[in-house]
């Protein structure tokens, strides 16, 4: 070869190094770029959590009320303003309470969140109302995943495969990780035969193992719990499980909380919380502004609003759904059982009308001594007029059944000193027995009792008492009904009891009696 030869193999040879040189960089550059594009740079990047709680499948709009049409409008506006930035979540209880949601075991709800577009949701205690079994159909139904980081299988020690612990989303390039905590009361508050096979670990100790690891894969953290709280009327304090849950963690950016129906915004252990009231009336929004920079939340604002705002109008979609599933239910829900000529008040902090009440018609219907029944079994009182299966099952949600068990006269004892003026249960409602409270005696002889008939309640005589499966499974923390002997499952559904119990006397003139008694208090009929 030449000496022009070997210049011109030369210069290619250069020619192709600059070439792939260029390459390389380029694609370095896009790289780069997308990066940045994702997180830029000393930029910062805007982030709303729109979140519910406790919605109780009020899908009607009525009272106040907004309902699913109206409540999906506004969170469906609210995406709007940031459609790539925004999450929704619900922290729980969002099924049982309704006619229109019991009747189809939330069928509705379900897809009323689908159209709406909800990011993720934890478990409230009410989710497993119905059965693990409907819980995870409804799971299977949903476009979202379902969180519950701390409830574990009690065999196993680890999380249960049908929920999730945690999610990352990613909101205009920012990883939002939601991690779900269920309150460790749905240990006792539902039906231990369902949740029995199942622990609720200690939520702080849950997060605390969760969070360094989500550091690392999360720009920003949310709790979304149900975890209970209230704020102090007077000093804005904001006190109880989800306050003491914040207290014992660190490294999260928000809590979001549920449970006790109330309406919080503020701050505990410098971490943002709220809770968002109950049945759709109030949506909590924080508002993120997230620094790359920084590489961290700069400016948060949590607000509450309460709807229907004005000129809120109801989602055709949405407002088509309900429509469907009244349809379906009308027949059923409509049925007249009977009237009443005043109301059956119930209040679940004390002995009430309609507990009364129900507690007679379940001792009547197995012919039991003593009748007991949880103040949380019955859910809103029955107004004065006509009464319908559709009220019915607003009463009474839950699939409840009869359960017949023997109990000692020590043991009948010791579940009324359990269930008397017990804010952690509500007020015992009971039947077949007369009882005086004394708050000025010690603890453990504050009760005094006896039979209806006001002969006295022996303790060591056995009697025949009749109670729902929730409470003889240990319900509510009442674990006397598991040391009674030869008790039983009658299978006879509570709701449907106490149904035919209207439908035979049609006309419902009933007024209680003194059965409860409480010192310097003189005797009022119950409302």
């Amino acid at each position: 070869m030449n000496r022009r030869g070997l210049k011109m193999v030369k210069w290619r040879k250069i020619l192709q190094v600059a070439l792939i040189f260029m390459l390389v960089l380029s694609l370095a550059t896009e790289g780069r770029a997308a990066c940045d594009k994702e997180q830029p740079s000393g930029s910062t990047v805007e982030l709303a959590i729109l979140s519910i709680n406790d919605f109780h499948g009020a899908l009607t709009e009525a009272g106040k009320n907004p309902g699913i049409a109206k409540l999906g409008t506004y969170i469906m506006e609210e995406k709007r303003k940031n459609p790539e930035g925004t999450l929704v979540l619900s922290a729980g209880d969002m099924f049982q309470g309704s006619p229109e949601s019991n009747m189809m075991h939330g069928k509705t709800v379900v897809e009323a969140m689908n159209e709406i577009g909800f990011d993720a949701m934890v478990v409230g205690n009410h989710e497993f109302d119905w059965g693990v079994e409907t819980l995870k159909r409804q799971i299977a139904q949903s476009g979202f995943p379902y969180l519950g980081a701390n409830v574990l299988d009690k065999r196993t020690r680890k999380q249960v495969k049908f929920l999730k612990p945690y999610v990352i989303l990613k909101k205009n390039g920012i990883r939002v990780a939601v991690i779900g905590i269920a309150t460790p009361e749905t240990a006792y508050k539902s039906a231990p035969k369902v949740v029995g096979d199942f622990i609720f670990a200690d939520p702080a100790k849950t997060v605390r193992e969760l969070v360094p690891a989500l550091r690392k894969k999360a720009e920003v953290i949310v709790v979304l719990s149900h975890l209970g709280c209230e704020a102090d009327e007077k000093t804005g304090e904001i006190r109880g499980e989800a306050a003491d849950f914040a207290r014992a963690i660190q490294g999260v950016d928000l809590i979001i909380t549920g449970h006790s129906h109330q309406r919080i915004v503020g701050k505990v252990n410098e971490i943002p919380l709220v809770q968002a009231g109950e049945y759709g009336r109030t949506v909590g929004k924080v508002n993120f502004t997230y620094s790359a920079a920084a590489k961290g939340i700069t400016f948060s604002i949590t607000s509450l609003t309460d709807l229907p705002t004005p000129g809120l109008l109801a989602n055709p979609r949405l407002a088509e759904l309900l429509e469907q599933a009244q349809g379906e239910i009308a027949p059923l829900k409509n049925t007249v059982l009977g009237r009443t000529p005043w109301e059956l008040s119930h209040d679940r902090s004390r002995l009430s009308l309609l507990g009364q009440w129900s507690a007679d018609v379940m001792r009547t219907a197995v012919k039991a001594d003593i009748a007991f029944l949880n103040g949380g079994g019955l859910r809103t009182s029955i107004q004065a007029g006509e009464i319908t299966v559709g009220k019915m099952y607003e009463v009474m949600p839950f699939d409840n059944t009869l359960y017949v068990v023997e109990l000692s006269g020590k043991q009948v004892v010791e579940i009324l000193q359990h269930g008397i003026k017990n804010p952690k249960v509500g007020m015992l409602q009971f039947s077949g027995l007369q009882v005086h409270y004394d708050a000025a005696m010690p603890e453990g002889e504050r009760i005094t009792a006896t039979m209806a008939d006001g002969t006295p309640l022996v303790l060591d005589r056995l009697y025949r008492v009749v109670t729902n499966d929730f409470m003889a499974a240990g319900g509510d923390e009442y674990n006397t009904f598991k040391e009674g002997k030869n008790g039983f499952d009658t299978h006879i559904p509570l709701r449907e009891e106490l149904m035919k119990a209207l439908k035979k006397q049609q006309l419902l003139r009933y007024e209680g009696d003194n059965r409860f008694t409480e010192a310097g208090t003189a005797y009022k009929k119950a409302a």
